[in-house]
């Protein structure tokens, strides 16, 4: 089985990266393929150059790795920090520029210039994200952008949210025992039952 892990947090030490770095060890460990994607570390450009849009496709070789990578997968881990209720800047710039033609989604035209039938391209891949929030908020703005307005338009059904909230008011032993919880899940089976 093959898994995409991507980071969207700029600080090594943070609880994203913590299970980042755990999540994978652990995989790789268990014979797994990963593919890692550390936007911040890779110098990942989140911009959608006019060029780029234009052209249905990128010709910026990390994100042609990353596209490689995404559709490769079985299942993908996109974990976060909560920043006003949504993905950080990197990681929308990842979804603006990986999540086109030929890599989440094709668009059939029976003629030029005619409507486009879409057809998604994510079938069947298991998807996990993982959202640490330093304040007690809602979980539905991250599903309707993750489970319904991404990954469920490009044909993705096996999806789970896990939101840890409330953060800064959290004990230390808390939040280690939520964190080793998810990352013994997601690498241990494929039917994940926490929150």
């Amino acid at each position: 089985m093959s898994v995409c892990i991507v980071l969207a947090h700029a600080d090594s030490s943070s609880l994203s990266s913590q299970i980042f770095m755990e999540l994978s060890t652990l995989l790789e460990s268990k014979g797994g393929e990963v593919f890692k994607q550390d936007l911040y570390k890779d110098k990942f450009d989140p911009v959608l150059p006019l060029d780029e849009l234009m052209r249905r496709m990128s010709l910026d070789p990390l994100v042609t790795r990353y596209s490689t990578e995404l559709g490769n997968s079985d299942r993908i881990v996109v974990i976060h920090p909560d920043w006003w209720s949504g993905p950080p800047a990197i990681l929308k710039g990842w979804v603006d520029r990986l999540f086109r033609p030929g890599t989440a989604y094709d668009e059939i035209r029976d003629f030029l210039g005619g409507e486009a039938d879409f057809v998604p391209l994510l079938t069947g891949k298991r998807v996990d994200v993982i959202v640490l929030s330093h304040r007690d908020v809602s979980s539905n703005p991250l599903l309707k952008f993750w489970k319904e307005d991404v990954f469920g338009w490009c044909g993705v059904t096996d999806f789970k949210l896990h939101h840890l909230t409330d953060i800064g008011d959290k004990e230390p032993g808390e939040i280690g025992d939520w964190k080793r919880a998810v990352v013994s899940k997601i690498s241990d089976n494929n039917k994940l039952q926490i929150s």
